[in-house]
């Protein structure tokens, strides 16, 4: 081989490099490994190479050709680091950070190596966190925290550059924030909205939330909100003394007491209370502690004394409730004249009346058949054995309008009651049990009454006598309800509800 044709081959590899950056790059780099991976012993070389390497970088010179690889694959897994905006890096405030990312190739010479640093994950938000502003980390942290958070500027890198820090207590800090703040303290029930707790607590039975009330003072406060004590059953309980005062204290609506035994309650200062449906039928109270009750509940539409003993001071007090629709006073004792006078006058608006079995007498009778509201549409003055003939035909002539009439065991009503009772052009129902004095053949003239639909006459007629009947009232339908109905709470074995609503959430 000649001279010149060496000479030429050297010219010709030469324009090669400058025309192929490949081949320039290639032999610049012939000093260095080869990439191939067969040529590798071990997989840490590989790694190194990669730049994937976990070695942390050392302190050297400056210098490009003295860098070890080690250095250079840890360079470049910082600058993918601060490339990735979702890779968080938390610094203490006494760390030097290194200027942005550089634009050039990771296997540049021109920086230098990046000093060592103590990367930790951190989420607790309201710690110290100081984040480079000009990295696309410090980019992503201030789009998403400087409006919501208003963090402070405080600190500088060595470059001069404005650092972040938070220093924010977890009350300062918006409801999003304080949410996750929170739950690493484990108490997240506390920022729980007045409202939800509520309603929450509205799911818990009535001992449930009294227990829930033991617990702090913001559950006191809010167990004893109206809204969850608008229904109370307590029937078929005992009350402890004053108990009664603590349970017009919840601010119920509906409250049922039924076969109840109710403690003495003596108040020095009644207030008043939202109790608009009250019943006490079958309960064991004193007179005493009765009054307070009545004073109490001025808001009372319908209220049930069955069975127990009203003084003559407590049926003032319930005329005194004016909005009152509906009374049921059977088998109630110590109602008078003078008392039934209070609550006639009083209650105007009253629709549904039960005053039966009570042993009135003809003194109370008369003030019955002469006081009752116009607009009365339900009365039941059965057991009244000395209403007269002349006494029906004054309580017709009061009440009109009445839908529901039970005059049963009255048992000196003749055949001028029948004629009276015609009269009711708007009768629906009519008890006449155990009226002996009524002949069978005085009932059929009851088929004038277009409007009636229902005539109970238990205990009165033979089975034949009663199919006679019925073949002569082919429109009305006899002996259909043993019991009535009017103006009692419950009827049957509903004993969840009074008048129809509920006692019970």
């Amino acid at each position: 081989m000649n001279i010149n044709s060496v000479e030429d081959d050297h010219t010709s590899s030469a324009l090669d490099v400058i025309e192929s950056p490949r081949k320039r790059m290639r032999l610049d780099n012939s000093g260095r490994k080869s990439w191939s991976l067969m040529d590798r012993r071990t997989d840490t070389d590989v790694l190194q190479e990669m730049g994937v390497s976990l070695l942390e970088p050392d302190d050297g010179d400056n210098n490009c050709d003295t860098i070890s690889n080690t250095h250079r694959t840890l360079k470049r897994k910082h600058d993918i680091e601060n490339v990735n905006p979702n890779i968080s890096r938390v610094i203490s405030p006494s760390a030097k950070l290194s200027p942005g990312p550089s634009r050039k190739s990771p296997r540049s010479c021109d920086k230098l190596p990046l000093q060592p640093t103590e990367h930790t994950l951190d989420t607790t938000l309201t710690g110290t966190y100081l984040i480079e502003e000009e990295t696309p980390l410090g980019q992503s942290v201030t789009s998403n925290y400087k409006i919501a958070a208003g963090y402070s500027v405080s600190a500088t890198t060595t470059s001069g550059k404005k650092l972040k820090e938070i220093e924010r207590t977890p009350e300062e800090l918006p409801p999003s924030v304080q949410t996750v703040a929170s739950s690493e303290t484990g108490d997240t029930f506390s920022l729980l909205p007045d409202e939800l707790v509520l309603s929450v607590l509205r799911w818990l039975p009535k001992r449930a939330l009294a227990h829930c009330a033991l617990v702090c003072k913001r559950l006191y406060r809010l167990a004893c909100d109206e809204t969850l004590w608008q229904r109370l059953d307590l029937g078929n309980k005992t009350l402890a003394k004053d108990a009664l005062g603590r349970i017009l204290a919840r601010k119920p609506v509906i409250v049922r007491l039924a076969s109840s035994e109710i403690g003495p309650w003596s108040p020095t200062k009644v207030d008043s209370s939202r109790v608009q449906y009250l019943d006490l039928s079958m309960s064991s109270l004193e007179p005493r502690t009765l009054e307070h009750a009545i004073r109490a509940c001025p808001a009372l539409r319908k209220l049930s004394l069955e069975s127990v003993r009203v003084s003559e001071q407590a049926q003032r007090l319930i005329g005194n409730c004016t909005n009152l629709e509906t009374l049921n006073l059977t088998m109630a004792r110590g109602v008078t004249a003078e008392g039934l006078t209070s609550i006639l006058e009083g209650c105007t608006s009253l629709q549904s009346l039960n005053i039966s079995w009570c042993n009135l007498s003809e003194a109370a009778l008369h003030v019955v058949v002469t006081m009752l509201p116009q607009k009365l549409q339900r009365l039941n003055i059965s057991g009244a054995r000395i209403m007269t003939d002349e006494m029906v035909g004054r309580l017709v002539a009061r009440c009109p309008r009445l839908l529901e009439l039970d005059l049963s065991d009255c048992s000196r009503l003749g055949v001028g009651a029948l004629a009276a009772l015609a009269a009711l052009r708007r009768l629906e129902h009519l008890a006449l049990s155990r009226c002996y004095l009524l002949p069978p053949h005085a009932l059929t003239k009851l088929s004038s009454m277009t409007s009636l639909q229902y005539l109970e006459v238990w205990g009165m007629l033979q089975s034949g006598s009663l199919n006679a009947l019925r073949s002569a009232l082919p429109a009305i339908q006899l002996n259909q309800f043993m019991f009535s109905a009017i103006a009692r709470p419950t009827v049957g074995t509903r004993r969840t509800s009074i008048w129809g609503l509920r006692t019970r959430d």
